[in-house]
């Protein structure tokens, strides 16, 4: 049964093991909710199962164990997910590689555990897209005569989708949803729509330039050196590509009263109404430390869980990369690779140098349209619902905040870590 648009659905992936069913629900997700690393053994000993809000509905995952060692107790699993009146989409994971009798014998048993009751909402899915390179699914699937890959395909009519789980992106989960009946072909927010964004980052790392930059002329302060030239959230509209866009400048993050910076942080969000589509993370390319690694972990303590499917990384100073590729500096550097994975895949790259160069700018655009298409076009909401009275000249501003001793006293610890 296919689920409606905004209603809720649940997702079991089920094959054997090491074939990338918790690196899948982490990009069906967008976030790390399984524990994924290449092993020989299981990494998942039981069912694991997490929610989260994708593409506009509330999806459940639940993540099997390996088939071929636990197949009474996930058919139990299936078998009571068929009775309840929840729809269910179930994904037997298939890894791009050599099709083995053990795949094979893998695939046959999920099919098993499923049932024909459960036959018509179930899809393969391929995992380790990449390993395709030039070479389309179909033709891999049919590479092989003497393979039973081509046979088994063939009984699920059409019902097979591939996911790149390094660095595909959310559409690829949107795919997926549309093909399977379980979004709508509504689009709630259509291509050239007005675009909303909030800058974040440290001082010195080309915030308010790339603001200019995507602006297409000197909107915001900017100036060279480690102190920030923005000491409060600015907000700026211009037309970009066609197109409404809003950028937010934020004060770098050393600020030195962590309640001021705090404010301007959380006034940032309400400059961008009526509603936030992108955080952009704003990171100098070979100049990134510790402390930018904390701004990033500390969103979701400002904004919510939700905050990670609305970020996205801006490299800045371009010109350092000197010949060398994004993807092979994103690769070098853990922290940046975990960074860019918790914005599923999300980001672009600025030389500040060459304004005119609207290519970069367009880039960025893009992508924040393919994560605005993968939300299903809703806006960022924070959880926090709480309203704190911000003294302004000739009157009062309201931002959302939880218990505020606490937040702020979070900020402050941060801060000090910063600077020991």
């Amino acid at each position: 049964m296919a689920s409606g648009p905004s209603s809720g659905l649940t997702i079991v992936l089920l094959g054997n093991s090491g074939v990338g069913k918790s690196a899948s629900g982490n990009t069906i997700l967008g976030r790390k909710a399984f524990v994924s690393k290449r092993s020989f053994t299981s990494v998942t000993k039981e069912v694991s199962k997490q929610t989260d809000r994708v593409c506009g509905k509330q999806i459940s995952v639940q993540d099997t164990p390996g088939i071929l060692g636990s197949e009474k107790e996930v058919r139990t699993l299936c078998q009571d997910l068929l009775k309840s009146e929840e729809p269910c989409l179930f994904l037997i994971v298939v890894k791009i590689d050599r099709f083995t009798i053990e795949q094979k014998n893998a695939v046959e048993a999920a099919i098993r555990v499923i049932g024909d009751e459960g036959f018509d909402n179930c899809h393969l899915l391929f995992t380790s897209g990449d390993a395709l390179n030039d070479m389309e699914l179909d033709d891999f699937i049919n590479d092989d005569p003497e393979s039973p890959l081509p046979t088994l395909v063939e009984r699920f009519k059409g019902r097979y989708h591939v996911f790149n789980n390094e660095n595909g992106g959310p559409e690829q989960v949107r795919h997926l949803l549309k093909k399977s009946g379980h979004l709508s072909d509504v689009v709630s927010d259509p291509p050239g729509a007005a675009r909303r964004m909030v800058l974040l980052g440290l001082p010195g790392q080309g915030q308010s330039a790339s603001g200019n930059t995507i602006m297409g002329s000197n909107q915001f302060e900017s100036g060279c050196g480690f102190s920030g030239v923005s000491t409060e959230a600015v907000s700026k509209t211009a037309t970009v590509e066609g197109r409404q866009v809003t950028v937010v400048d934020t004060p770098g993050t050393t600020d030195k009263d962590p309640e001021h910076l705090f404010r301007e942080i959380m006034m940032s969000v309400e400059k961008a109404k009526p509603g936030l589509h992108a955080f952009i993370i704003v990171l100098r390319i070979n100049r990134i430390s510790e402390a930018e690694i904390m701004l990033f972990e500390m969103l979701p303590t400002l904004f919510g869980k939700d905050v990670g499917k609305h970020m996205m990384v801006l490299f800045t100073h371009g010109d350092d990369l000197k010949g060398k590729s994004i993807e092979d500096l994103i690769k070098d550097e853990r922290s940046v690779s975990d960074l860019v994975t918790e914005c599923a895949g999300r980001y672009s790259v600025f030389d500040n140098t060459k304004r005119g160069n609207g290519v970069q700018v367009k880039h960025l655009l893009d992508k924040m349209d393919e994560m605005v298409a993968a939300n299903n076009g809703e806006h960022f909401i924070s959880e926090r619902s709480t309203q704190v009275q911000i003294a302004s000249e000739g009157g009062s501003e309201t931002v959302s905040e939880t218990t505020t001793s606490t937040r702020w006293q979070k900020i402050g610890e941060w801060f000090i870590k910063m600077l020991v």
